[in-house]
């Protein structure tokens, strides 16, 4: 039975993975992918990708330091986790879909937001998220500054 679920530390950072059929899910974020031989193509763009003993990966010529975590047995604290993150965003909070840095805070602590209105970006994986509000209300309050680095799951800012 192949394993769907585990962590990868690359560089130190942790990423959790997930595979769901022709989807891979990074941290929350779901990708297209496809994987044959040593290419992996992600939202159509390929990788070419050497494994070397399970503590080092190749791709397109780099060198990165890697582990696996998970691969022998099933976690069982991560629907409790995923639970505590959605009820924190039911709540009115915005949270890091993954670890990053956030380069651009949008709006300021008493201003007003729409629901899906971008509050900041967060850059992780060399990508650009927009973290938007999943509710319409005022920011009570904002938890990071611009170029600070954040956590996955970690409250960013509160919407009343």
């Amino acid at each position: 039975m192949a394993i769907n679920k585990f962590t990868l530390m690359l560089e130190g950072q942790p990423y959790d993975i997930e595979r769901r059929g022709e989807l891979m899910v990074v941290n929350g974020v779901e990708f297209p992918y496809t994987a044959k031989e040593n290419v992996i193509t992600v939202s159509g763009t390929p990788k070419a990708v050497k494994l070397s003993s399970g503590i080092a990966a190749e791709v397109d010529g780099i060198a990165y330091a890697i582990e696996a975590k998970g691969l022998d047995e099933p976690k069982t604290t991560k629907s409790r986790k995923a639970a505590s993150a959605g009820a924190a965003e039911e709540a009115g909070a915005v949270t890091a879909i993954m670890p990053g840095l956030i380069i651009k805070i949008l709006k300021n602590e008493g201003d007003q937001v729409k629901a899906g209105e971008t509050v900041m970006i967060l850059e992780a994986m060399k990508m650009q998220n927009d973290l938007t509000a999943k509710t319409s209300g005022v920011i009570r309050q904002m938890n990071v500054k611009q170029g600070e680095n954040v956590d996955m799951r970690q409250v960013l800012c509160i919407i009343e």
